[in-house]
């Protein structure tokens, strides 16, 4: 399933796609009745290109199933295929079929445009739109480094035959290196009237106060996510988000949501069309163990003879031998058959990052349960379940539950943790985090990527390994995935490139390898 892309990293596929700034404005032109004049009045030579970048960062079509549904999705242990892919040997079990495609994605839709504006002097002619893309860009290939490693970046578009790839660390700094840039140039448009990005902006309505929020938002996660390889640099940067003056999302009206445009969300597509995605069992565990009111709202109850109304999800990475068997489990959620958008960051999320920043000794504007507390009273007023707060917050005897699985007893598991919900003082640092974590886990559904990742971080929540495992032994059964292999076309097209990569990942391009900032063992 992977798309041909290298020859978007050449100058050649460059300079032909737009050979000069005259071709770059007539791209997307209508030849009825509207002017280059025109279209420069209106930003449309520039603005019709914002669409596709808030929308490919959490993919709208239905590419997401295989860019991210059987990848992030089923490693995070949202949500699994009833399907037995390539006779059940597919990445759920650990035989990884799907692995390009987020790559082939945000090299194609996300990393040729802002390589088109730099050439185009978009930075220098709009410089709002300039820094706004690239926060978007950010959003996105945030996520490409996380699931690969070391990855194309600050070489990207050139001409050599050989494209060096850049270190996960030298990624990530660029990245804070960006988003000071452009918090420093939409700083100045702050003020201005909305009407410049509103026709292109799918989240905020062209609000750029939001987008500076977003930005200062999406910079703490980055810090977090590096806060045990690199403790120092993740202190500075997120207090330095913390502590800009446009602040950060802190309510949910002011969550990342970009709109749909009337397309249906594909994870309803996914399970309700396709019959290709349950609940994971994992979920059922948790949630159901926590008498969460967000169940009944993630998923649908089963319809199967078995466990009929009950929210049942079927167990990852076991031996499945026929769709029919587990195919009427629970399914998605009805929200996402009205769904108008997709979620990429919210202010739960970032009251989580603010706990754990706190629980690490950091100054986040308030203590760790203060935090930790808000995030759940985020979370449920999110789905308009404020009434069940108290309640929820002050349950400190409700765990993990156990899991019966009536088709195949070997899928059988014990509650995976004891840990509650009440925030304790007296707990270890340990059990704060994962306290945070698992309750983070919980408000970032459906995003599977987002939290796999943050899985990998930390090891919360305590998830259950696979039954079944056909990597051939390049991952461990009780270490879990750890990132998704380099494209073959990267092999193909760049193959010493990809061998440098490799090198500097320092491991076997396989998904056991550990990322940089995946550094395993105790968090404190």
């Amino acid at each position: 399933m992977d798309k041909i892309y290298h020859a978007l990293l050449t100058l050649v596929f460059f300079t032909g796609a737009i050979s000069c700034t005259s071709t770059f404005e007539d791209t997307n032109t209508n030849p009825y009745g509207v002017t280059q004049e025109d279209r420069k009045q209106d930003y449309l030579n520039v603005g019709g290109y914002f669409a596709p970048l808030q929308q490919n960062i959490y993919n709208i079509s239905t590419d997401l199933q295989v860019e991210q549904n059987l990848t992030g999705d089923a490693f995070a242990q949202y949500m699994v295929t009833p399907t037995p892919f390539m006779s059940n040997r597919n990445n759920v079990t650990y035989k990884f079929v799907w692995y390009g495609n987020r790559w082939n994605n945000d090299y194609s839709k996300i990393m040729p445009v802002i390589f088109n504006f730099k050439i185009n002097q978009v930075d220098k002619q709009y410089p709002n739109f300039y820094a706004w893309a690239n926060i978007l860009k950010i959003f996105a290939m945030q996520r490409v480094t996380d699931n690969y490693g070391p990855i194309i970046y600050s070489n990207y578009g050139t001409s050599n035959p050989t494209i060096n790839y850049d270190t996960q660390q030298k990624v990530y700094y660029s990245f804070f290196n960006e988003l000071d840039s452009a918090i420093t140039v939409l700083s100045a448009y702050e003020k201005q009237e909305s009407s410049i990005f509103r026709k292109f902006d799918l989240a905020y309505g062209g609000n750029v106060g939001k987008w500076l929020k977003a930005a200062n938002s999406l910079r703490l996660r980055l810090a977090i996510r590096i806060s045990k390889v690199d403790p120092d640099k993740a202190k500075v940067e997120a207090e330095k988000a913390v502590n800009n003056p446009y602040g950060l999302i802190e309510n949910n009206s002011d969550n990342f949501m970009v709109s749909l445009n009337s397309a249906t969300h594909p994870l309803w597509t996914f399970s309700n069309g396709w019959n290709d995605c349950r609940m994971c069992a994992t979920v059922g565990s948790i949630l159901g163990g926590y008498n969460d009111p967000r169940l009944p709202i993630y998923f649908s109850p089963a319809t199967d003879a078995d466990v009929a109304g009950k929210y049942v999800g079927i167990r990852q990475g076991i031996d499945i031998s026929s769709k029919i068997t587990y195919v009427n489990f629970a399914s998605i959620g009805s929200m996402f058959e009205t769904a108008q958008s997709v979620q990429i960051m919210t202010a739960a999320e970032v009251a989580f990052l603010r706990a754990e920043g706190a629980l690490r000794g950091w100054n986040m504007g308030g203590t760790a349960d203060y935090f930790y507390n808000l995030g759940i009273n985020l979370s449920l007023n999110q789905y308009g379940l404020l009434s069940s707060y108290s309640t929820y917050v002050n349950d400190a005897t409700s765990t993990f539950a156990a899991y019966t699985d009536p088709k195949n007893p070997k899928n059988n598991f014990s509650p995976s943790s004891t840990i509650t919900i009440k925030w304790d003082d007296n707990a270890t640092k340990e059990e704060k985090l994962e306290r945070i974590i698992t309750q983070k886990w919980i408000a970032l559904f459906p995003d599977g990527q987002e939290a796999w990742s943050e899985f990998r971080r930390t090891g919360y929540p305590k998830l259950l390994p696979v039954v079944v495992n056909y990597s051939g032994g390049t991952i461990s059964t009780t270490d879990f995935v750890r990132r998704t292999p380099y494209p073959n076309d990267e092999y193909l097209t760049n193959a010493a490139g990809v061998a440098g990569a490799v090198n500097l990942l320092g491991g076997p391009d396989t998904g056991g390898t550990h990322v940089w900032w995946d550094t395993g063992g105790p968090n404190f």
